[in-house]
């Protein structure tokens, strides 16, 4: 309490008392009130993002959910749609929602963001990592190539056959497979180290391009197609005519044994 001591002639003294004076700021009853309710309702609070968990994979190009809750001191979930998200990788990428379905995180291995600011002032964010967007069909393919050679040099019946592994690599876009095969082709009394490089195009799951085959003394390009699924299973064939009397047919198969293409060098 603040009192004034105002004199009056030479004797007398009034007192009057201060504590509501106008010039006092901040001593508005109900704006106090207003904020400790709010303190005590948003007091403890934390931040959980319940989807997608850490470490998991999202399909590039297809709706998935982004989902995160903001919980009481008493741990029951409270009513907040105001949550903001964002990646460390993809700057452009900014949706806001307690839950929400979106598609357009780009490529990449990301950490997540969500935060939320609370009606009493303060700042909450949790984060995830490891969170995986590429084409369903991204990674790793390694599998066999099987390859015959038949045909007739003068007069000489010619059938062999050899087999070899087989190593793929989808791009993370899903629209390239590409890689390298080999096996030892003994024709005519020669052993012949044949190599096969691939490159193909993906066009929803129809692989169409080039196998090139090293006979060593040449390279022969020729036509491949096949299939790749979405699981993970890719196959295909192709066929050529060499040096005129030799007719080789090939197939392959690879199974993918990882998404991860971080450890591929380009």
């Amino acid at each position: 309490m603040v009192t004034l001591f105002l004199a009056l002639g030479c004797s007398d003294t009034l007192l009057v008392d201060a504590s509501d004076d106008a010039s006092n700021p901040g001593s508005d009853p109900t704006e106090d009130t207003a904020a400790a309710a709010l303190d005590e309702e948003w007091s403890g609070a934390r931040l959980e993002i319940e989807n997608p968990p850490s470490a998991t994979f999202l399909p590039l190009g297809e709706q998935s959910e982004f989902k995160a809750v903001v919980y009481g001191a008493d741990g029951e979930p409270k009513d907040f749609p105001d949550i903001v998200w964002s990646s460390d990788v993809d700057d452009s990428w900014a949706i806001t929602g307690a839950d929400v379905e979106d598609d357009t995180l780009n490529v990449g291995t990301h950490a997540l963001t969500a935060e939320a600011l609370l009606p009493n002032g303060d700042r909450l964010a949790y984060t995830v990592g490891g969170v995986l967007v590429q084409s369903p069909y991204a990674g790793v393919y390694v599998g066999d190539l099987s390859v015959t050679a038949s045909g007739d040099y003068n007069g000489t019946p010619i059938s062999v056959g050899c087999s070899g592994a087989l190593t793929m690599v989808v791009d993370a876009e899903g629209k390239t497979a590409t890689g390298d095969a080999g096996c030892l082709l003994s024709l005519l009394g020669y052993d012949i180290d044949t190599g096969y490089l691939f490159d193909l195009e993906n066009d929803a799951g129809d692989l169409t391009g080039t196998a090139s085959i090293d006979l060593q003394f040449y390279q022969l390009p020729v036509e491949s197609s096949g299939s790749i699924t979405e699981d993970g299973a890719l196959d295909g064939t192709f066929g050529a005519d060499v040096a005129g009397f030799v007719t080789m047919e090939a197939s392959y198969a690879a199974t993918r044994i990882t998404r991860d293409l971080s450890t591929v060098q380009n």
